[in-house]
């Protein structure tokens, strides 16, 4: 199953982007990013792209010819089903799959 444009973010080899990005689809790099990227989808590092600072990703694909300075996090975000419901998350940015699928289909 090919994908869409739609659901394919691209940063391309022209753009410097520096900041905070969470995504729920894929993201294609072959331009340069700082800081602090995420996403539920795949993150693809192609020739000439530039990622430094955090990613997290549901998968990582790394072309060769690209530069990776970053604390990596690789997989599906699972929230523990023996967290004590009572305790809130304290420094949890993420809203949960089923609300951020929601914000993607345009239904919040």
């Amino acid at each position: 199953m090919s994908q869409t444009k739609d659901q394919v973010l691209e940063i391309h080899s022209d753009l410097i982007l520096k900041g905070q990005l969470s995504m729920v689809k894929d993201v294609v790099l072959t331009g340069k990013f700082e800081g602090e990227l995420r996403t539920l989808g795949r993150l693809t590092v192609s020739p000439g792209g530039v990622a430094v600072g955090t990613i997290e990703a549901g998968a990582l694909v790394l072309e060769p010819g690209n530069l990776v300075e970053a604390s990596v996090k690789i997989g599906t975000h699972v929230p523990s089903k023996t967290r004590d419901s009572s305790k809130k998350s304290l420094g949890s940015k993420w809203p949960s799959f089923k609300k951020l699928k929601e914000m993607a289909l345009g239904r919040v």
